[in-house]
């Protein structure tokens, strides 16, 4: 019996103590919405027992930190107050997270920030900004947290344009790649593979946004589109046509007039992602070169666009965006018809 007693005793404390480093390692999500500062509310991990102002400050000592994500500021830390803090709701349904990769996304000028909260708007979302490493100061467990309560908080992501990614992280060696950061690409792949993983919610990516969230899934990009693939076709910044593909769930093909397979959309890129076969996604549309210009999940819970909706300031453009939420709202429904 003292035997038992004992092993008793000690897996009851085993347990009693997983429970209270579990706890510690919880983080609850604040929004940071200075006045007059940025477009939309940052969200911002606290730890627990942290104040929400002294999870700011964390944040922003900790990217003073990092030579390479301060060089994106221009050696500058962000000018953020710290204010206007508060606990983020339980309401996910009409939540869009937008990852923020560019110090421009800190501001209230934001043409593709703005753009994205407008047109979602009218779509009855509402816009939110996670920070550019928004883990920075968090442990291992903490940022795991921070991953899990993003998939529980918002039932879509958008990985915006930007930067090129580090060939390193899709094991290739950078023959053309330009303003590579890998401390901001090794954060955004891993909160992507953990949101796709969690199938909780609506994945999409646009330009480097797609071409970051193929890395992650395991695909390999272009470098460089003219020197890889040819001149012929302007990529950089220009117009064209892409044929779209019939897909599982025919998002973008939903779009087409009847007896059309083309979209007339922009174009601002010089890198592309290399489509393969057998992977999760599915070839949704191809420019006239044959350059990946869009794939969707074959789950239906994504979609990847080489081109900028947000950006084309046309009918189409928002039609996009809007189909992309019906999409959403099919896959990742309404917490409250779960409870009838």
């Amino acid at each position: 019996m003292g035997k038992l007693r004992l092993i008793f005793t000690i897996l009851l404390s085993t347990m009693i103590l997983t429970t209270v480093a579990h706890a510690a390692a919880e983080v609850t999500l604040y929004q940071w919405l200075p006045s007059g500062q940025m477009a939309a509310p940052f969200i911002l991990p606290v730890k627990a027992g942290e104040k929400p102002e002294a999870a700011a400050e964390r944040y922003l000592s900790n990217l003073e930190k990092h030579p390479d994500l301060m060089e994106l500021f221009q050696g500058k830390r962000p000018d953020m107050r710290i204010e206007n803090l508060t606990p983020l709701d339980a309401d996910r349904d009409n939540r869009t997270l937008l990852i923020a990769n560019l110090p421009k996304d800190y501001g209230m000028n934001s043409q593709r920030v703005n753009s994205f909260k407008r047109i979602f708007a009218q779509a009855g979302q509402v816009s939110y900004i996670l920070p550019i490493n928004a883990n920075l100061g968090l442990t291992l467990a903490e940022t795991r947290s921070l991953f899990d309560k993003i998939s529980i908080n918002f039932s879509m992501m958008v990985a915006m344009g930007g930067d090129d990614v580090d060939p390193a992280f899709y094991k290739k060696e950078n023959l053309h790649a330009r303003n590579t950061v890998p401390t901001r690409d090794q954060f955004e792949i891993a909160l992507i593979k953990n949101y796709v993983a969690s199938e909780k919610g609506f994945f999409m990516g646009v330009c480097r946004g797609s071409q970051i969230a193929s890395v992650a899934l395991g695909y390999t990009l272009l470098q460089d589109v003219p020197v890889q693939v040819g001149p012929e076709l302007p990529h950089a910044d220009d117009w064209h046509d892409i044929k779209v593909k019939k897909t599982t769930h025919g998002i973008l093909a939903s779009l087409l007039s009847e007896g059309s397979s083309t979209l007339t959309v922009n174009s601002l890129h010089h890198q592309a992602v290399k489509f393969k076969a057998g992977g999760p996604l599915e070839l949704a549309a191809t420019a006239a070169d044959g350059v990946t210009e869009a794939t969707e999940f074959k789950n239906g819970r994504g979609i990847l666009l080489q081109f900028h909706p947000e950006l084309m300031d046309n009918d189409l453009g928002n039609k996009i965006l809007w189909r992309i939420v019906q999409q959403k709202a099919k896959v990742a429904p309404s917490s409250c018809s779960k409870v009838f």
